[in-house]
């Protein structure tokens, strides 16, 4: 019996993946950066931006706070 594999999720995560995962348009998504509503950090890799999944993961399930007080919420884990 062939078991169904489950799909892979990538750990970092482009802008455009965290747009689609959040459903907001790029514009709405950098926005939100610089405004300080977006609450982590990028990696930067090379040239590319990227996100972890898991930190944004977790900032969806706290509510999507500011910047500031995710940070604050991080530190303290």
């Amino acid at each position: 019996m062939v078991k169904k594999t489950e799909t892979i999720k990538p750990a970092l995560l482009t802008v455009k993946q965290i747009c689609q995962l959040i459903n907001v348009k790029r514009a709405t998504f950098y926005r939100l950066k610089a405004s300080g509503n977006f609450g982590p950090l990028p990696i930067p890799l090379c040239r590319k931006v990227l996100y972890l999944r898991s930190e944004i993961e977790d900032w969806l399930r706290a509510k999507c706070p500011h910047r500031k007080e995710w940070q604050a919420m991080r530190k303290e884990i």
